[in-house]
This record gives structure tokens, sequence and C-alpha cells, in this order.
């Protein structure tokens, strides 16, 4: 399997934070490690976890990284419910796996289905904001690949800390982990490389402006510079003729 990234081949973007228009994936460190992360956890058909602070990209650089992937062999597992059991999982995996019949309504016989259906192809378990998953959930998962002795899936963690550190807690669990990517904040050196580059507002802006934003809000962070780009978009709205100024963005800032 392939995966690109932006310079690399054609890549699908993910949804932007706030669906801010016009802006571009940018090959930052956090999506390059990524995608090798995947790739090579899709390779091995192992288990690996990606984790790291809220507002760093994380889930994006995921999505992006796995938009090569077939979409019939994603099974998303991610709950809008917070703390999901293993039965969500279960209920979750037959549905995107569009398994024939009724539903099991105990555990044994659900397991033994969900066995026979995993090896037929490829899968790939992406299990996002797994912080919010209880034990029972990392041990469910861990079983169905432990127990799929041919044909097991690829297994991919995306979550906090919280995520890592119960991973890492159990033994049988941190044993299985092929791959354990923080995802970290940039640095000022990358804030500076990147950010002319994920919306045209940026292009050609004094980069101590962008210093000064980084420091007193984005803290290198992903998420933190989507929100202020989109209220300086809005500034910029508001004041026909405007320019990214240290009044507008000061404007902006005071919103955030």
């Amino acid at each position: 399997m392939t995966i690109t990234a932006p310079g690399r081949g054609p890549f699908s973007n993910p949804q932007f934070y706030l669906d801010l228009p016009d802006a571009q994936v940018v090959a930052t460190d956090a999506l390059l490690q990524t995608q090798d992360t995947i790739r090579e956890t899709i390779e091995a058909r192992a288990m690996s976890v990606i984790y790291g602070d809220a507002g760093l990209g994380k889930t994006f650089a995921t999505r992006a990284a796995l938009a090569q992937v077939d979409p019939d062999l994603l099974l998303s597992l991610e709950f809008a419910r917070s703390r999901p059991g293993p039965k969500d999982l279960r209920e979750e995996l037959f549905t995107q796996m569009r398994l024939a019949g009724r539903m099991p309504g105990t555990p044994t016989p659900f397991d033994r289905l969900l066995l026979s259906a995993l090896p037929r192809r490829p899968y790939v378990i992406v299990c996002d904001e797994a912080q919010q998953y209880r034990r029972q959930c990392f041990e469910f998962v861990r079983n169905l690949w432990d127990n799929c002795s041919t044909g097991r899936p690829a297994v991919v963690f995306v979550g906090g800390h919280e995520a890592f550190e119960t991973l890492q807690s159990d033994p049988a669990l941190a044993s299985r982990i092929y791959i354990r990517q923080e995802v970290l904040a940039m640095s000022e050196e990358e804030v500076l490389k990147v950010v002319p580059l994920i919306h045209p507002v940026w292009a050609g802006v004094d980069a101590q402006l962008v210093r000064h934003i980084d420091t007193v809000m984005a803290d290198g962070s992903m998420r933190q510079w989507a929100k202020i780009t989109y209220h300086v978009l809005e500034g910029l709205r508001r004041h026909t003729g405007g320019q990214v100024d240290r009044p507008l963005l000061d404007w902006a800032l005071a919103r955030c």
C-alpha cells in the first residue's frame, strides 16, 4: 500500500477545523511522521498508537495519511458518547463490515462472528479519541488482533496521553504496540515555514507578526492557528480593503 503526502503525489484533503476555506494540507513533521507510522503499521499488520495533547493535529494527520486507503477497508471506531464499552465496539464493527443477519446477543458468539469475518479482507481498524476508551475496549481490540492468527487487521489507536498511559500500564497491551508516536507542537522554526503555506491570508505577512501570534496564543498548535486564521478572515471581511497588520491581529486575538 502506498500513502502519499504533499509534494510526493496526490493527497486528499481531510476536513479542517472550522471548515476553514482555502486552507491547504502542508507536510508538517507530524503529518509525515504519522504517514510513516500508518504505512508501516499497515504493512506489518500490527497495532500502533499516535498520541499527544489536544489540538496538535493527531486526527487530521491520521485522516490525511489514510486518504489513500480503500474506504471499504477502514473501520473507524469513534463514538459521540464518552466512555464506550466493548459492546459499542462490537456493534460498530458489525455495522461497518456490513455483516449479514442479526447481531448476536451475547459476547462469545459475537466475537466468533467477528473473528471469522476480519481475516477475509486487509482491514485497518482506527480507534480515534481513544482516551475515551475504557480499559476493556483496549483489551477487546487486543483479543481480536491476537486471535486472528491469519489475516490480522492493522490497528491504529489515536488519542490523548490517557490512551497512551492505559496501553503502557498493561504489559499485555504494551508488548503488542509496534510503533509509539507522540505528536508534538510545532517549533517556532516550523511555524514560520508552515503558517505561510496553510492559508493564502498569511502569504507575505511579516515573520515577526507570525512569531507574535504563536507566542501569545497558538503555541505551535494547528487547531489554534486554524482558529486565528478564521478570525483574521472575518476581520478582513468586516474591514474592506484591510490588511493583515498588528491592529487586525490584536482584534482577532481578542476574539479567541
